[in-house]
């Protein structure tokens, strides 16, 4: 029975109504005239059957006569017969699709990212010295090739890939570090604190030093002065002072986070809307802004080959994924640990890198609407500071000189 309808949808089917109090004799001569009927249903005086539409257009004077209605045609056939009716309109669309073909199959331009202006014009003049030239064919391109190409005339990229994205030709480098030459700077200079901190240790390499262990100092204070008394003369010279100077500092954080927070959760709703976009500014061809009161937004730049390469306009398609905000409540646990991890984000962003924790001290609180977090990290640290020092002015030496002599 399957194959049997099957085969009918293929062909095609009408589905027909006949009110009549004698039906039966009705479909009785139906029979004998070799049509066959299926899906048949009788209510009161009427009934519903499918015959093919072979039969049915064989038949038009028995079906005229018999005042039979018809319902609704079905079918693969019925549709391709509509279809030839309109070569020129299928014929126009064939030629359509394989023009569009052949368009997605090329590609229409060439993108380097990761490198100046300069450099990307150097990049396609060598794609063209070697016959890569656009429009060119996708199925030609072996984007291996041309990165091996690119290594070979390009000494200073260290990092190639190349890939088709659409009609786009994408070409991503990356170029080597030059590392600047080391030099040593000679201009005198003093080493100060760059916070508030108790000494610990002093390593003094070049200049003098002012503070020892112990010492109590200010952010700005000098801890290594970079004037130092002549071996050979009783005169005071300026050196470029170099020192590590290891002290404790104390951070002192206060936190809070939310018993319960608003949380969007995303619906199985989202609606569509498409814009061109010429020229930076968008035009609305379908769908509404903001559709939903509290949603997220995607867009996808849609390129047009031929069209977006000359004219710069692109369809942008973008989706409005509906969200709903509940209420979520944050236990204790992660409250704590979400407030230790940004004490300890934020701790390290104003440490150097060789800082070492020595004590911490953390309190968690709460009341009614919040968690809270107090705590103080004992941290031993270099806290010196180069700062150039500069001669002084013969005029500020006679003011000197008269301070003194007053």
């Amino acid at each position: 029975m399957l194959i049997f309808k099957l085969m009918y949808l293929l062909r095609g089917y009408v589905l027909v109504r006949l009110k009549d109090a004698n039906f039966e004799k009705i479909m009785n001569l139906l029979r004998k005239k070799g049509i066959v009927m299926w899906d048949i249903e009788k209510k009161n005086d009427e009934i519903k059957f499918k015959i093919s539409y072979d039969d049915y257009r064989k038949y038009q004077d028995i079906i005229k006569e018999t005042k039979m209605e018809t319902i609704k045609k079905k079918g693969f056939a019925l549709n391709l017969r509509k279809i030839k009716v309109r070569k020129g309109f299928v014929a126009g669309i064939f030629i359509l699709s394989i023009c569009l073909y052949l368009l997605s199959s090329l590609v229409w331009n060439v993108e380097v990212i990761g490198t100046n202006n300069l450099t990307a014009k150097k990049i396609k003049l060598v794609l063209e010295e070697n016959e890569i030239k656009v429009p060119v064919s996708q199925g030609s391109l072996e984007t291996k090739s041309i990165e091996t190409m690119l290594y070979k005339n390009f000494d200073n990229f260290k990092f190639v890939e190349v890939y088709v994205e659409g009609s786009n030709l994408i070409i991503f480098v990356k170029e080597k570090n030059i590392e600047p030459a080391e030099f040593k700077n000679n201009e005198p200079s003093s080493i100060v604190s760059k916070k508030n901190a108790i000494i610990s240790k002093v390593i003094a390499k070049s200049g003098q030093p002012v503070v020892k262990e112990g010492d109590v100092v200010y952010e700005g204070q000098t801890l290594i002065m970079g004037i130092i008394k002549n071996k050979n003369s009783e005169e005071f010279v300026m050196v470029p002072s170099d020192g590590i100077i290891y002290a404790k500092t104390y951070y002192n954080f206060e936190m809070k986070e939310e018993k319960i927070r608003d949380v969007s959760i995303s619906t199985d709703s989202s609606k569509v809307r498409f814009f061109l976009k010429i020229n930076g500014k968008n035009v609305k061809i379908i769908g509404d802004k903001a559709p939903y009161e509290n949603y997220t937004y995607k867009e996808r730049t849609i390129a047009v080959p031929i069209l977006s390469s000359l004219t710069n306009i692109k369809i942008v398609k973008g989706v409005y994924y509906e969200e709903t905000v509940k209420k979520i409540e944050i236990d204790e646990n992660t409250a704590q640990n979400k407030m230790k991890v940004a004490m300890y984000d934020d701790l390290i962003k104003k440490c150097n890198n060789d800082s070492k924790i020595l004590k911490s001290s953390i309190n968690f609180t709460e009341d009614d609407q919040f968690y809270y977090l107090r705590a103080q990290i004992e941290v031993m640290e270099d806290i010196g500071e180069s700062v150039k020092i500069y001669p002084m002015t013969d005029a500020q030496d006679e003011i000197n000189e008269e301070n003194q002599g007053g």
